[in-house]
Formats: structure tokens, sequence, C-alpha cells
């Protein structure tokens, strides 16, 4: 899927850059998100330069952010925020609706789990959980989510 997504990606450099080459000076680009041009603060950083050495005026509709217009650093923090949460929601949808997992990998396997249930019965949770390196509470959390999957 690494490879499709690279093709994807390009296809929407090149037609970004196809778009920027047509303008010219005293030019608006409007877009509804900042995330509809990049997918990296880098590349969204060249783009906006690129524009600015063209003359061109880039308009953010939904982030009401002209880069002609002057701006406070606590506006360009904002929207550089704003941009980073728009790409990393972006990104998590995409590895969801491909069967990734997201977010942090768990802490105990399933079969660590089923090894500090079968140890829990003679031992203390906390030196189980120390036995395992985790918490008490992580470890009863394991255990309480292996029990609601083999209820159900």
């Amino acid at each position: 899927m690494g490879y499709a997504r690279s093709l994807l990606s390009l296809k929407t450099k090149l037609k970004l850059q196809d778009a920027i080459d047509f303008l010219s000076s005293g030019d608006i680009l409007a877009v509804t998100r900042l995330s509809i041009l990049c997918i990296s603060v880098q590349s969204l950083l060249e783009v906006l330069f690129e524009l600015e050495d063209k003359g061109v005026t880039l308009e953010v509709v939904q982030q009401q952010f002209i880069s002609k217009d002057t701006h406070t650093l606590d506006e360009l923090l904002l929207y550089l925020i704003e941009f980073i949460e728009d790409i990393k929601i972006e990104k998590r949808s995409i590895a969801i609706q491909n069967g990734k997992r997201v977010g942090r990998p768990p802490k105990l396997t399933s079969k660590q789990v089923v090894k500090a249930i079968e140890l829990k019965h003679n031992q203390s949770s906390k030196n189980v959980a120390t036995r395992f390196g985790v918490s008490r509470s992580t470890l009863l959390r394991h255990i309480a989510k292996q029990k609601e999957k083999k209820s159900a």
C-alpha cells in the first residue's frame, strides 16, 4: 500500500505544481484548508515560498488565512498546529480504512496476558505486573480486556 500511496502523493504534487506554474503575479490560489496543499510542514513551507516568489496570494477559506496579510506569531503557530492536526487525522483515517491498528502497540501480548492470569492465581497483581515490566493498572486493564474477549 505504501507504493500506491507514494504514487498518489506524486500525482497530487504534480497537479499542484501544474496549478502553481499556471498562476502569475497578482493571482490568488484559494483552498479550503492548508492540509489540502501538502502532507508535511516542509512541503507546505516550500509551496508557501514558491507562491510568495511568484507574487501569488494563498487564501485558506476555513482557517481565514491570507498569505499577504500580516500575522502575529501566535496566529501563525495556530495555523501550523491546525495543519499538523489535520494531517494526523487524515493519516489516522487512511490507516483505519486499510485495516491497520492505530495508536501505540499494547504493552502485553495475548500470550503474556494468559500467562499473567495463570500467575495471578498464586501471586499478587503487583508481583505479576513487576515480572512483566508493567504497572499494576496496565496489567489489570489487559486482563479485563482478555476476559471481555472470552465472554463476547
